[in-house]
């Protein structure tokens, strides 16, 4: 019996299991002529996020990379999520429901491992914690396009 392809995104978070979630490049670069304040940086984080569907269709990894620039120097944060999902696999077709999987489910698992990941590179480097924002959900999204397996799309939020 052949696979089926996912539609919907009940499909999905039936199906879909987490394997890990890791991060796989982190870095801070301080400014040393950059001069204190006690007053509150903005900070306004750039997103990209791409995805990447197994040769067989039946799991995937979304990559989220996140940079800071700050008047005190440049952050970079990239973590990966990776899920399998057996019995079904991803298409072209699927990617509606797997749009609104890694916006609604996806990025909530992603984003506290690049929140921590930046407190503590920033803790050492600029010898205070960048604390981000709690992101909620719907706050951050990202619109995917499936295509033939091996092949990757960058997204910008």
């Amino acid at each position: 019996m052949p696979d089926t392809a996912i539609t919907e995104v009940g499909q999905l978070v039936e199906s879909a299991s987490l394997l890990t979630i890791e991060v796989f490049r982190l870095g801070a670069e301080r400014k040393l002529d950059a001069q204190p304040s006690d007053e509150g940086v903005e900070i306004a984080p750039k997103y990209t996020l791409d995805i990447d569907v197994r040769d067989d269709r039946s799991g995937f990894r979304i990559r989220l990379m996140t940079e800071i620039n700050t008047p005190f120097g440049d952050i970079e944060c990239g973590a990966y999520a990776e899920y399998e999902h057996p019995g079904v696999v991803l298409g072209e077709e699927s990617s509606a429901a797997a749009s609104e999987f890694v916006n609604n489910v996806a990025l909530m698992h992603l984003l506290p491992f690049v929140r921590q990941s930046i407190a503590d590179i920033t803790q050492r480097v600029f010898t205070a914690p960048l604390l981000m924002p709690i992101i909620q959900r719907g706050e951050l999204e990202f619109e995917l396009e499936i295509r033939s397996p091996g092949s990757r799309v960058d997204h910008d939020s």
